[in-house]
């Protein structure tokens, strides 16, 4: 940055790896800049994007590292990377609060009408995920994708209710035609003794109250889609 000279910003691979948006590798990319033209730094071991289409929107205020905002990174990504990579990237954002898809519309349609490439699959992805429920973390809402995608109903997302005996729990997924519940299991929570022992109380109190608990690890959502999938259509279909 220092290199690029004044007004120069950390954008596209090494914006991402900056914010640490999910499903996009960073720290083994080239460096990436940009400026706006006609500047065109010479001294930049890495490469230098030039453009007229950087406005002060786009760029993160009193960020260390000048940056491109989280929006404009995946604006800038998406016509690089993959859709499964952009759809992580865009629900790890709008979780973390980092994306706001009303202005994220505003500025992609702008760059589209500049013909900026990449832009029309944003935008597609943006559409076809409209009013879709973000989880509390990476693993519910990698869960709430292969949901989507296989077609099944959309679950409600951490909500409470009583357990029988008193007390109120927390679920991850739930549907209530199905007076279904997921519990998805990840890494680093629910691995003591007591946590346990806390879960398979949680499920027994649930289970006397109408509903089928159902668990998955990390492992099943991140390993075995098809499985989780399979088990929540099936699930789903069971007469209750």
């Amino acid at each position: 940055m220092l290199a690029a000279g004044e007004g120069a910003v950390a954008s596209h691979m090494s914006a991402a790896a900056l914010w640490r948006l999910d499903g996009i590798a960073g720290p083994d990319e080239e460096v990436e800049v940009t400026v706006r033209r006609p500047r065109h730094p010479r001294a930049v071991p890495g490469i230098v994007h030039r453009t007229l289409d950087l406005r002060p929107a786009d760029v993160e205020p009193g960020s260390l590292i000048p940056r491109t905002t989280a929006a404009r990174t995946l604006l800038d990504l998406a016509g690089r990377i993959g859709p499964g990579q952009l759809e992580a990237a865009l629900d790890d954002g709008e979780r973390r609060g980092l994306v706001w898809r009303p202005h994220l519309r505003w500025r992609s349609e702008e760059l589209r009408r500049r013909g900026r490439p990449g832009v029309p699959a944003l935008a597609r992805l943006l559409d076809r995920t409209e009013a879709r429920p973000l989880g509390d973390s990476w693993l519910e809402q990698a869960a709430i994708r292969h949901i989507v995608t296989a077609g099944l109903p959309v679950p409600r997302v951490q909500v409470k209710t009583r357990k029988v005996g008193g007390g109120i729990a927390r679920v991850d997924l739930f549907w209530d035609d199905a007076t279904l519940v997921v519990e998805l299991a990840g890494h680093g929570t629910h691995s003591t003794r007591r946590q346990r022992q806390a879960d398979a109380e949680r499920s027994a109190r649930l289970g006397l109250g109408g509903w089928r608990v159902v668990e998955f690890t990390y492992e099943d959502v991140v390993e075995r889609p098809g499985y989780v999938v399979g088990m929540i259509r099936a699930y789903l279909r069971k007469p209750q």
